[in-house]
């Protein structure tokens, strides 16, 4: 179902993570040539604790954050911290994106972007996120010191670009961070891969 726009939408915030770029870390992790215990143990030390959220929260310095990951498994730090070092290569932009965002310009929409991100994955990334330089504007977790659903992270944006959120659209994976943003009186629309191919007619 194509997802329709409030008529006077003139505002569009976008989640990046499983939005803009496909976090594929499970790709990435079987790339390095593990063997399958090995590959489970790293999984469940890093990608799928919640220690994960340590560095996007940007409360932890980098260096704290691996050995936050190293604590849970000691037994795998030699592989934890070679899969630290390179997990920039599971960020994978969208194929549609620039059209997608080219749609909304040609409405005259202003693009924004409020992430989960972690400090270090920026900077093992950013050559992927080239595409935000051209946004109005945006926040990440790890530079405000909160994430979301926390509502602060919402008004840090809202009030930084003085945005209307009755004017605004917000795009996430997330059904806990799509709510946080409709009780600022936000348009939040739950995201799949779909959604951008259905409203430009593909």
């Amino acid at each position: 179902m194509i997802p329709e726009l409030r008529e006077n939408t003139n505002t569009v915030i976008f989640d990046i993570g499983n939005v803009l770029i496909y976090f594929a870390w499970k790709e990435y992790l079987e790339s390095l040539g593990f063997s399958e215990e090995t590959t489970k143990h790293v999984a469940d030390a890093m990608f799928c604790n919640k220690d994960w959220d340590a560095g996007d929260s940007g409360l932890v310095t980098t260096e704290e954050w691996l050995e936050l990951f190293i604590e849970n498994d000691p037994a795998y730090e030699k592989e934890i911290r070679t899969t630290f070092a390179g997990f920039g290569a599971s960020i994978v932009p969208f194929p549609f994106i620039e059209e997608w965002f080219a749609y909304f310009r040609e409405k005259g929409m202003k693009l924004y972007y409020l992430s989960n991100y972690s400090d270090e994955m920026f900077r093992q990334s950013e050559e992927k996120l080239a595409f935000l330089k051209s946004f109005d504007g945006g926040v990440f977790s790890w530079q405000e010191k909160c994430m979301k659903p926390d509502s602060k992270i919402y008004q840090i944006l809202l009030d930084r670009y003085n945005i209307d959120p009755k004017h605004t659209v917000f795009f996430d994976d997330r059904v806990a961070n799509v709510e946080a943003a409709e009780k600022f009186g936000i348009q939040g629309i739950l995201f799949h891969t779909d959604i951008p191919l259905q409203m430009m007619g593909k």
